[in-house]
């Protein structure tokens, strides 16, 4: 430490360098959670059940695909299965389902593509399939039930957790600085009574936090994208360094890049308070 930062205070260094690096960190998670969120609710919204109502038999359901072939919206299309009907049922009551037991279907699962808001994904549909000279209801996920609305709470929680985290972090790097103030009351005492004005002396002391800060929070941010690759690595199967330029997004390393420029600031202003707060007793006593 003593060959790169002269005078700087080991312990405290570390201190901040921690609580950077459990922000960045926390930032990271929050990320990686929102992402997940993200992907989950595009893969909901990317599936629906197409139900033929007529015409019967398999006329209807030949007629159906046709129509789905070239409707708006649809990527792919095919036959509910008895097995995979039983499947699903068995996934949603937890019991098995034997697929001899399924009766006849008449459903159609459909992949969709990502459609804007204002859409009318299964107006569309119908329509295209009703031009197709078949009648039919489009089953799309609900918006209350069965997960809905669950990426939206997953990534609330996410974000404002990962500022709650953060902001405790702040803290304790507000309250390490100021004791970098303290070790330096000595010299607040002397630019007291050479005649320096508190803010003179305050913004010295805090300037050498800021520096110090930005350090610490640097060493942090590296320490937690190093953290953040590993945990990539190692949970998602197949993934190797050549692959994860790919898969990181530039709002991904936001925590990392916002956490030595937030540590400085946080370190600067604690070390400035406390330093203002010494000078005034200094000056009291002079």
């Amino acid at each position: 430490m003593r060959g790169g930062l002269l005078g700087v205070e080991r312990a405290l260094f570390w201190t901040l360098a921690f609580a950077a690096f459990a922000a960045a960190a926390a930032g990271l998670a929050a990320r990686a959670a929102d992402r997940v969120a993200v992907g989950y609710e595009q893969q909901r919204n990317a599936y629906a059940i197409v139900r033929v109502l007529a015409p019967d038999g398999p006329a209807g359901m030949a007629a159906a695909e046709t129509a789905l072939a070239s409707a708006p919206h649809v990527t792919s299309a095919a036959p509910m299965t008895a097995g995979r009907a039983a499947a699903l049922l068995s996934e949603a009551s937890g019991e098995p389902i034997d697929p001899a037991h399924v009766p006849d279907l008449r459903l159609i699962e459909v992949e969709l593509a990502p459609a804007s808001p204002q859409a009318d994904v299964s107006g569309d549909v119908v329509a295209a399939l009703a031009a197709g000279g078949v009648t039919a209801e489009v089953i799309e996920a609900p918006d209350a039930s069965s997960g809905g609305g669950l990426a939206s709470r997953v990534r609330g929680a996410a974000f404002w957790g990962a500022v709650a985290f953060s902001g405790m972090m702040a803290v304790i790097a507000w309250l390490a600085a100021r004791g970098l103030a303290a070790r330096r009351r000595e010299m607040v005492t002397v630019m007291c009574d050479l005649g320096a004005t508190r803010s003179q002396t305050a913004g010295r002391i805090a300037d050498e936090a800021a520096v110090l800060g930005l350090y610490a929070g640097v060493a942090g941010g590296v320490l937690a994208a190093v953290a953040g690759v590993i945990v990539l690595l190692l949970a998602i199967p197949g993934t190797t360094l050549n692959t994860l330029p790919a898969m990181i997004l530039p709002v991904d390393l936001v925590p990392i890049a916002a956490v030595p420029l937030l540590t400085a600031i946080v370190a600067g202003a604690g070390a400035r308070a406390a330093a203002g707060h010494f000078h005034g007793q200094a000056a009291k006593l002079g």
